[in-house]
């Protein structure tokens, strides 16, 4: 994936609107939820994929120790504009020579996946990651998921009968992205099979979204009560087997430990 491609898109689609919408809203308080739930007060984050810094912005308000790294100059400069006090990088996740090895008791890798084709690009990034959390340290990963995008573009968009006669779409409806594409989509099964190649252990999986950003119009028009109580929802059901494939997003919580091989 040229880096160019990258840019254009986060220059035309800023991550930090996307995330103060509602559905955006959605998927930020539940993986702050989740967040929550396993981080101790004096943890070393590191935020890798940083965007524009919604999250590293949001634990530094909480008083706790956050290095971020982002790959797009924009992102960097936006994040620092607003928080001008922020420890940021410009740096490739599959690439980190700046950052030692075992630094981090938690590793964010919430958005570089998105972007990387194919399990070997997804591994470097792992592996990265691996590299510089300590043991027994987490790893939160995000991915994309497949049946969004075959519902929402695919379906929706009327595109799925070309993609399947192109290629782009295989027999059993899974995506199969191209080197030049921007996004990849995957299933469970391959986040479990990049698993057992990085050699990382599930803590947990959930859904951050949901159903949100199916009901994007909805959201809108929902009172803030009624919002309230939808965010709330999805912090209850989020990691429920039988949604967690069926929103955008999943973000898969790794515990490193010296079980497992390293690809």
């Amino acid at each position: 994936m040229a880096l160019s491609n990258i840019e254009k898109h986060y220059n035309k689609h800023p991550e930090d609107l996307r995330l103060q919408r509602r559905h955006g809203i959605v998927e930020f308080e539940t993986t702050m939820h989740h967040l929550h739930r396993y981080l101790k007060p004096d943890d070393m984050i590191l935020d890798i994929g940083a965007g524009t810094g919604r999250y590293t912005s949001a634990l530094m308000a909480e008083g706790r120790r956050v290095k971020a790294v982002e790959l797009v100059r924009r992102n960097v400069e936006v994040f620092l504009k607003r928080e001008p006090t922020a420890d940021v990088v410009q740096g490739d996740a599959r690439n980190m020579p700046f950052l030692n090895s075992n630094m981090a008791d938690v590793t964010l890798l919430l958005g570089p996946l998105y972007h990387l084709i194919d399990d070997d690009e997804k591994l470097k990034a792992l592996n990265e990651a691996k590299r510089v959390t300590k043991e027994g340290g987490l790893i939160f990963v995000a991915y994309l998921m497949n049946e969004y995008s075959i519902l929402s573009y695919c379906f929706d968009e009327e595109r799925i009968g070309d993609l399947r006669t192109k290629g782009f779409v295989d027999e059993n409806f899974h995506i199969c992205a191209q080197k030049d594409e921007l996004y990849d989509y995957v299933r469970l099964e391959d986040i479990d099979r990049l698993n057992e190649k990085a050699g990382l252990q599930r803590v947990t999986i959930f859904s951050p979204d949901g159903a949100a950003d199916y009901m994007r119009t909805r959201l809108n028009r929902m009172s803030e009560e009624t919002f309230a109580q939808f965010i709330e929802y999805q912090k209850c059901i989020s990691e429920r087997p039988d949604l967690i494939g069926a929103g955008s997003h999943v973000v898969d919580v790794l515990k490193k430990t010296t079980r497992g091989s390293q690809n």
